[in-house]
């Protein structure tokens, strides 16, 4: 088996030209967090992308298995080496660069060591610090970054490009531009986080009592295979997009979706649209014209 078999039936499918695939296999893809939203490697590396960077403190735990392609003797196992393996033995072809550890508000450095060497970054960790200097290094590095929370429990995904002064912290508001990572009160930034991400229809996706212990961090935010696979799917579909405007291709009917916009498909309610986290409003398309009519949320 070889690289070329796995993306042989692609081919032909819009935008997976040869040469778009050829690019794919030559993409260094860093993902942050391989737990929920780390699934994206699994998407990723099935589409054909073959140079990976993982970084994750956690190790694998039996709640993984009802979302990762790990089975029980996993369990125990350092994530990143667990996903080296699961890696090598569908590609043994491809490369894979791990770090077990957890990102403070003291490896900023270290993080630009990393990011610097890749193309693109999935940032999948729900941890605010972590979060913050990941995402301060990209934005001064001008490195794409795509996002989506595993826990929203539908497809849900955006790329923060960096255009202009469009950052994570500009449109939560945070306040702290001007500090030191170092200086930051993390505790006192997680709820300015989460309202980026509570676009409309979010918190019914739970039981009101589940939900109150969630944000009370009275237990683990809840997920399941369905809807995290489903963001994956954002996930990894929306770095192939991006892989293509990076290596100056042409998209055709379709494009990549820049931050502050989140794209949004309510799988409980059948229902797709757009949310602006800057300005909280919806956009809901029309498929026949491809405009969007934007509408200002009552919450």
């Amino acid at each position: 088996m070889t690289w070329k078999d796995i993306v042989n039936r692609e081919q032909g499918i819009v935008n997976f030209t040869e040469e778009l695939i050829s690019v794919i296999g030559r993409t260094r893809v860093l993902v942050m967090g391989a737990g929920g939203n780390g699934a994206v490697i699994d998407f990723l590396l099935r589409v054909g992308y073959q140079h990976f960077v993982i970084v994750d403190f956690d190790v694998v735990e039996a709640t993984n298995l009802n979302r990762l392609p790990f089975t029980p003797e996993y369990v125990g196992r350092a994530k990143t080496e667990a996903w080296k393996e699961y890696l090598e033995k569908v590609n043994p072809g491809c490369s894979v660069t791990t770090y077990s550890r957890k990102v403070t508000r003291n490896d900023e450095k270290r993080v630009e060591e990393i990011v610097s060497a890749v193309d693109i970054v999935a940032l999948g960790t729900s941890d605010a610090e972590a979060n913050l200097v990941v995402a301060r290094v990209c934005h001064r590095l001008r490195k794409r970054m795509v996002i989506g929370p595993g826990t929203s429990n539908c497809w849900i995904v955006s790329t923060v490009t960096h255009e202009g002064d469009i950052s994570i912290e500009s449109v939560g508001k945070f306040g702290v531009e001007h500090l030191d990572v170092r200086d930051v009160d993390y505790q006192a930034l997680l709820p300015m986080y989460m309202k980026i991400y509570m676009f409309p229809g979010r918190t019914e996706k739970l039981y009101p009592e589940t939900l109150k212990k969630v944000q009370s961090r009275e237990i683990p935010p809840r997920n399941c295979k369905i809807f995290v696979s489903m963001v994956n799917a954002a996930a990894c579909w929306e770095i192939v997009k991006n892989t293509a405007v990076m290596n100056g291709m042409t998209l055709e009917n379709t494009k990549v979706i820049e931050f502050p916009i989140i794209q949004v498909f309510d799988p409980f309610k059948g229902s797709a649209y757009y949310y602006d986290a800057a300005k909280e409003q919806i956009g809901i398309p029309n498929w026949l014209t491809g405009r969007i009519r934007w509408h200002q949320t009552t919450r």
